[in-house]
């Protein structure tokens, strides 16, 4: 069992091997597929880069009663390339149906979480008008998480428990 802290060095997820166990205490984006057709739209009509991604952990999801409550990982899919261009260091899923090749060019890592995500804390950073796909800064302390698809693209097949 390894134990990160925020912030997550880009230096250590690529250190990181499928299957590893990390506890995780620190905080993490959160972001609606909503929240990020809106940077991808900015990008394009103004050029505008997100500073509020880059050197973070990024979590695809939306708040709904004080959890985290996941997007399938098919529909954020697409937007993989743009976050790991934008910055991201890697990405906290709910499920391991992604595609290993971006994770191995980008050498990014795919955390899988195995137990609920319950906030100690939440703040939106932007986007407020969207309510919960706003994009949330997310506080957690002791977020069981494995490795899914490490920073060379090799991937394990993780039976994830769902409440």
């Amino acid at each position: 069992m390894l134990f990160m802290k925020y912030p997550v060095s880009l230096n250590v997820v690529r250190k990181l091997k499928v299957s590893d166990s990390i506890v995780f205490t620190g905080r993490f984006v959160l972001l609606s597929d909503t929240a990020f057709q809106r940077i991808i739209n900015y990008e394009r009509a103004e050029g505008l880069v997100p500073d509020f991604i880059k050197n973070e952990l990024v979590c695809f999801g939306r708040i709904e009663n004080n959890f985290v409550k996941p997007i399938p990982s098919k529909k954020f899919e697409n937007f993989l390339e743009k976050a790991f261009l934008y910055g991201v260091v890697s990405v906290i899923a709910f499920d391991t149906s992604l595609d290993e090749s971006t994770f191995k060019r980008f050498s990014r890592v795919l955390f899988v979480v195995e137990s609920e995500v319950r906030p100690t804390s939440t703040r939106i950073l932007t986007y407020a008008d969207l309510g919960e796909d706003a994009v949330y800064e997310i506080e957690v302390e002791r977020l069981f998480m494995r490795v899914a698809i490490d920073s060379k693209g090799n991937r394990t097949s993780l039976e994830v428990e769902q409440s």
